[in-house]
């Protein structure tokens, strides 16, 4: 009797992980704006096709992962109907506010803390390290994930800007193309990096102008993946006090350097909020080939980027990532040294620069949501893009390490060639359009401490 009733408890267990599922159809509601081939091209799932189950829940769960991640929707739900032996999906987004025509007023500074060291040791009255100007943005144009940016930036780094990006333009929707053309030119440019920090040359002429203009070739072979083929030509021309003050600023080209730089990279993205992310991975490798027209460049780069999220226990998370540049010649001009404290540092380093030729930096999380992510209706407000809200708060401890390797300028920057190491606590508050701020309490190996302010993702 034991026997049979085991045999049938087996029988039902593997019926039910088996069982089949067909989706009848699939409804997309509150995509006013955004093409319903753009919501379907990101889904994990197909109409008229049978998945077991489990399966299917699993792809229900990955495909609102990537609508996320498209950064069209503040908030996206997709919900199976079963009825009478048949199966519906149903998806709703919530669109955003795609134009944005808004002032820019900025800092141009590597992050918040450098810039008010800076001001403050001029009696706050030293406003010349910020920006000003329009920066107009249209997201999702023509309700195709297009992207459509003008940037007119005056100030302490111009910067003037027309891009535009196309996801896909062929039939099967996997290619596509993205080009800018960017202007920049300082009357205050850093010429050199000494004791760790940056030396500026000042005039009243500008003293560095650049050009760039790039086209990227983009092949989504699969949701998860894409190949990248990017193009870059670079005019930099320095005033001759620069190339008096570091000869080596453009190499051999003294003051002006033309030169094309041609990479792939391959992205592969699981992550569930590209973001803020608490589950998944992306792995992005790259090779970058530089090629002199006016210059002596002509070395190759390799940069490789590994990131991993999990769930510890209930509202725990743990996050780590690891970055590397490795680049194949060890004599190079100025310009193409930056290695950390740029957009990539060790956190309680902020003050400080380190170039080099090749770097590796790792930095791993754990933190504990004080305050999941909530969902709130702001009253008053008409406008459903902007009338529903969510934030979280996360408390957590982390900690990075660092290293530079820079055979050119060894002497004269001390933190180069040796390990870097910061650690603190943090507090990261998340809300809708993407928005992050993060108050870090950081410790380094110097023995010095401070609270630094971000605004972008720590990894």
């Amino acid at each position: 009797m034991k026997k049979n009733i085991l045999h049938l408890l087996l029988f039902v267990f593997t019926y039910s992980a088996q069982a089949q599922a067909t989706v009848n159809s699939i409804t997309i509601n509150g995509n006013e704006k955004t093409k319903s081939a753009i919501i379907i091209r990101e889904l994990s799932f197909e109409e008229n096709k049978s998945y077991s189950t489990t399966d299917l829940t699993k792809k229900i769960a990955e495909s609102k992962e990537n609508l996320i991640n498209l950064k069209l929707f503040n908030f996206v739900d997709i919900n199976k109907v079963e009825k009478n032996n048949t199966t519906h999906i149903t998806i709703d987004v919530t669109e955003k506010w795609y134009i944005w025509p808004y002032p820019v007023f900025e800092i141009s500074e590597r992050n918040f803390n450098t810039w008010w060291e800076e001001f403050s040791a001029n009696n706050y009255s030293d406003f010349s390290r910020l920006n000003y100007g329009v920066f107009f943005n249209w997201e999702n144009f023509r309700g195709r994930n297009e992207l459509l940016r003008l940037k007119i930036r005056k100030g302490f780094k111009e910067h003037y800007l027309l891009a535009y990006e196309v996801p896909y333009f062929n039939k099967n929707k996997t290619i596509g193309i993205n080009t800018n053309l960017q202007f920049f030119r300082r009357k205050k440019t850093h010429y050199a990096t000494e004791n760790n920090n940056l030396r500026y040359f000042e005039s009243e002429q500008y003293s560095s102008i650049d050009y760039d203009i790039n086209t990227e070739i983009v092949y989504r072979n699969n949701i998860h993946q894409k190949h990248k083929l990017r193009f870059t030509y670079l005019n930099s021309t320095i005033a001759d006090s620069i190339a008096i003050l570091n000869p080596n600023y453009l190499g051999k080209s003294d003051t002006t350097a033309n030169l094309l730089n041609v990479t792939y990279s391959l992205e592969h993205e699981k992550r569930d909020y590209s973001t803020y992310p608490l589950h998944g991975y992306s792995i992005n490798v790259a090779i970058k080939k530089y090629i002199p027209l006016s210059t002596d460049v002509n070395h190759i780069e390799l940069i490789t980027k590994v990131e991993k999220y999990a769930e510890l226990a209930n509202r725990f998370y743990i996050g780590s990532s690891f970055k590397a540049k490795y680049s194949t010649e060890g004599k190079q001009p100025y310009f193409t040294q930056k290695a950390l404290g740029y957009s990539n540092y060790v956190r309680g380093y902020e003050y400080y620069v380190m170039d080099g030729q090749s770097y590796w930096l790792s930095k791993t999380a754990i933190k504990y949501a004080l305050i999941e992510k909530t969902t709130f209706n702001i009253p008053y407000v008409k406008m459903k893009q902007f009338n529903k809200s969510h934030y979280s708060l996360y408390l957590g401890i982390f900690s990075d390490l660092g290293y530079v390797r820079d055979i050119q300028n060894k002497e004269q920057n001390s933190l180069s060639n040796s390990l870097l190491w910061g650690k603190g606590i943090a507090l990261d508050y998340v809300t809708y359009y993407d928005k992050l701020l993060r108050i870090e309490y950081s410790i380094n190996q110097l023995g010095e401490k401070g609270v630094f302010l971000h605004f972008s993702s720590p990894f």
